[in-house]
């Protein structure tokens, strides 16, 4: 009688021993301990820049103008850009400062000649950001504008 307790006792902690593996014991003890805060690596962001912020990541030729782009988030291209905090400044792998440029994004027109000076002075800033900073450019979705 006690052989057969026995048996059935050893099977008993063998079959608790192959349930409780290294993670099912990690777990266990992780619900006691308060939980881990979670560090945002791009936290100081503009104002209305998430890390979900669709923007446009160009593809250029060897004139170096855009041929084609195509639409990503603000956190993938900071990461492709190696992007990191100086100082409270969010710069690129080389050190460069990074800056987000919003483009003309208009559902209505306000007149061919106001688009073409609107459009101007738009591409003047961009081309003035471009000569001092690393500039990520969000994108315009016309659907979302009309």
């Amino acid at each position: 009688m006690k052989f057969i307790f026995l048996i059935i006792f050893a099977l008993l902690v063998a079959q608790t021993n192959q349930n409780c593996d290294k993670k099912v014991m990690e777990n266990a003890n992780a619900k006691n301990s308060p939980t881990p805060q979670t560090k945002v690596k791009y936290d100081r962001l503009p104002e209305k820049i998430t890390l979900e912020t669709e923007v446009r990541k160009d593809t250029l030729n060897d004139k170096g103008e855009v041929i084609s782009f195509e639409v990503v988030t603000a956190e993938q291209r900071l990461n492709e850009l190696k992007a990191r905090y100086e100082k409270n400044v969010l710069v690129d792998g080389k050190g460069k400062e990074i800056k987000f440029f919003e483009p003309l994004c208009r559902g209505v027109s306000a007149g061919t000649e106001q688009d073409r000076e609107d459009q101007k002075a738009k591409d003047e800033e961009l081309a003035r950001l471009k000569k001092s900073f690393t500039v990520i450019i969000l994108y315009c979705n016309p659907a979302s504008v009309m």
